[in-house]
């Protein structure tokens, strides 16, 4: 294993790095980067090109977590982790967009779901729940970030994945930093009409 870990790391960070988003605005004619938030994710996609793109960009965040644990983490169960760990950070520090990507989390949730089933949709419940009370999609990813190591811990996961947990959800909720700043400062964008708070 020690000889193909290097090649199957480097191809589980170029298919985080795939930027849907990207392409998907592309398609459209629009350049994401340059609209709303400026982000490339699921979210702004949304917003920005229309809500059917930003569901398909999702899907497909999701799945580049979810493909790298799930297939070329076969056989390997203490090291698939690590492929989750670089679909992550292929999808932040995206080497087609100058390093400068996505924020990770529908790539965080898909690795996840590949580890264990229970704490991806556990999570997911939880940025859902805060979605609906605040309306505040960052806030919802940041809580859901900090819940997963939790998750993991409380379902007796390896030791390994809850520190690579840990590893995600840091790097996730950095990326989060603008987004919180605004919200201090009552500009950031609600997803939605209203809030239930």
């Amino acid at each position: 294993m020690s000889l193909i870990l290097i090649p199957l790391l480097c191809t589980a960070y170029l298919l985080g790095s795939i930027p849907t988003g990207i392409w998907v605005g592309r398609f459209k004619g629009i350049d994401v980067r340059r609209h709303g938030s400026g982000n490339v994710g699921a979210t702004n996609v949304a917003r920005v090109v229309g809500k059917l793109p930003g569901l398909m960009v999702l899907l497909v965040d999701v799945a580049k977590g979810l493909i790298p644990v799930t297939f070329l983490g076969e056989g390997h169960e203490s090291l698939r982790i690590l492929f989750g760990m670089a679909a992550v950070a292929g999808h932040i520090w995206n080497p087609f967009l100058q390093f400068q990507g996505g924020k990770g989390v529908a790539t965080s949730l898909g690795v996840l779901l590949g580890l264990d089933p229970r704490v991806g949709l556990g999570t997911l419940l939880i940025w859902l729940g805060v979605v609906l009370i605040t309306r505040y999609v960052s806030v919802a990813s940041v809580v859901a970030a900090l819940a997963a190591p939790f998750l993991m811990t409380f379902l007796g996961l390896p030791t390994l994945w809850i520190l690579g947990g840990i590893g995600i959800s840091l790097a996730v909720i950095a990326r989060h930093r603008p987004n919180l700043l605004r919200l201090l400062h009552g500009q950031e964008h609600r997803f939605g009409p209203k809030a239930l708070i």
